[in-house]
């Protein structure tokens, strides 16, 4: 079974990126999934549902705690109806078959937001969401890094 999760990274990236899962470029975490799909196939049923959805501007808001213990540090981000809608149309494309990890924050309840490390995003600062990206959890079995299968742009106006 793949795991992988879908996100905007707030700098693009190249599809091909390896990183460790303990450096995470900033990102907004769309949704986390597994399927007994391989990677193409996944990629193939959510591409174009990434890439129609893309092209916009969204703010950061205020901090929050998140996490089991409230001890993750986030970022916000306001509430956008075309993120809402780039996040509902990649459920649709994933379909029933696929295992949404935390289906509690989905939907009606997406609370999107930025997870802080050494560097973040402040309240009142924009990203453009200009590209979506596929990310292998376990690239090889290896649950120690990540790797990026595929990315999306926005198509340029």
């Amino acid at each position: 079974m793949g795991a992988y999760v879908a996100v905007v990274f707030v700098q693009p990236v190249e599809a091909g990126l390896i990183f460790p899962r303990t450096a995470w470029p900033l990102h907004i975490t769309l949704a986390r999934f597994d399927t007994r799909e391989n990677a193409d196939v996944v990629s193939g049923r959510i591409g174009s549902a990434l890439a129609a959805g893309l092209g916009f501007t969204v703010r950061i808001g205020p901090d929050a705690l998140f996490g089991r213990n409230g001890t993750v540090r986030v970022s916000l981000v306001e509430p956008h109806p075309r993120l809402q809608a780039l996040h509902d149309g990649l459920l649709d494309a994933l379909g029933p078959g696929v295992h949404v990890l935390s289906p509690q924050h989905i939907r009606a309840h997406f609370r999107p937001h930025v997870t802080q490390t050494d560097t973040r995003l402040h309240p009142g600062d924009t990203m453009d969401v200009r590209q979506a990206a596929l990310v292998d959890m376990r690239p090889g079995g290896d649950s120690r890094i990540r790797k990026v299968l595929a990315v999306w742009e926005a198509a340029l106006s």
